[in-house]
């Protein structure tokens, strides 16, 4: 059951994942990261992706390039996969979606996919859907005869403000960030019984994200190095990566700011810069620990006995 109604400045999504199956997992929590490029194509880093695993149940955050077979290669179960959210609606963190629905509906639980997202996101699910049109006649119908259930998309629009309640067990809270000229943008808080996971997605630094990221456990921040930090979209000139983007220093402050205990960095432009270009712009103000993040990184939430600490 979903039900809506105005939760302050924050959109609060409660999952309620129960079963006796489900019931009898336990509560870990862990942060793995499927994409940790850019647009530009990297044999080595796919698209901006990575999931929140929760007692047995997997969220993912985005579906960039590659989404589908960096879940193959950490061994995620399609079964265990309950619900996407997208931050945005740039190419690169929907590259990947339809292959993701398709790849559930395929070897997953059979339920419909659950899809958050902004503005638009029913028009990518109706598009997903008018793609794989004839592939899922012919897969439901004529060939494997894979149940019609799982072949369909639930989207869920996500605004400032608006409550979902679908568990006891994790409670995700959708927060606007500031991507402009992108909008609407969001960011995401997962807090489960042991910790809590943020993850920023694309923006500018902002106050929204220095209230809802407050002593998360784990901050996942976008970062670049060697940019122009200035902004540039007055109309003069074109828009840049730079003029929407956080670099490496500013999700240091970011973290710092938050009270973080683990700081990684994602989405890192560009991807072929030495790492520790990004973890010693990050180090200037964070003083807790820096990870630059890799492809098919999986980041335990610490124990709350390990204060953490730098690299």
């Amino acid at each position: 059951m979903v039900r809506f109604g105005i939760a302050g400045t924050g959109i609060i999504v409660f999952l309620l994942l129960w079963s006796p199956a489900w019931a009898q997992q336990d509560a870990s929590m862990e942060l793995i990261l499927l994409g940790t490029g850019y647009p530009y194509p990297s044999a080595e880093r796919a698209g901006p992706s990575c999931a929140v695993a929760v007692g047995g149940r997997v969220f993912i955050v985005d579906a960039g390039r590659g989404v589908v077979m960096r879940l193959a290669a950490a061994g995620v179960p399609w079964s265990s996969i309950h619900s996407v959210f997208i931050t945005h609606l740039h190419s690169d963190h929907i590259d990947g979606l339809p292959d993701l629905f398709h790849s559930t509906w395929q070897f997953g639980s059979g339920e419909p996919f659950n899809l958050y997202g902004p503005k638009g996101i029913r028009k990518v699910a109706d598009g997903i859907l008018q793609f794989y049109e004839s592939d899922i006649h012919i897969r439901r119908d004529l060939t494997e005869k894979i149940p019609g259930e799982g072949a369909a998309i639930n989207p869920h629009v996500l605004e400032e403000g608006v409550a979902c309640n679908l568990s006891a067990l994790v409670r995700i809270t959708a927060f606007a960030v500031n991507h402009h000229p992108v909008e609407p943008a969001f960011g995401f808080r997962f807090d489960a019984g042991l910790g809590s996971i943020v993850i920023t997605g694309d923006m500018r630094p902002n106050p929204n994200l220095d209230r809802f990221a407050k002593d998360a456990d784990i901050l996942v921040h976008e970062a670049y190095v060697n940019g122009n930090a200035a902004s540039r979209g007055d109309g003069s000139h074109p828009w840049t990566i730079y003029d929407y983007h956080s670099s490496a220093a500013e999700a240091g402050q970011a973290a710092e700011k938050a009270n973080a205990k683990i700081l990684v960095l994602t989405h890192l432009i560009p991807g072929n810069a030495p790492e520790r270009y990004f973890l010693d712009e990050a180090k200037k103000a964070f003083r807790g620990k820096v990870i630059v993040g890799r492809d098919l990184m999986r980041i335990p939430v610490p124990d709350p006995a390990d204060p953490g600490g730098s690299e």
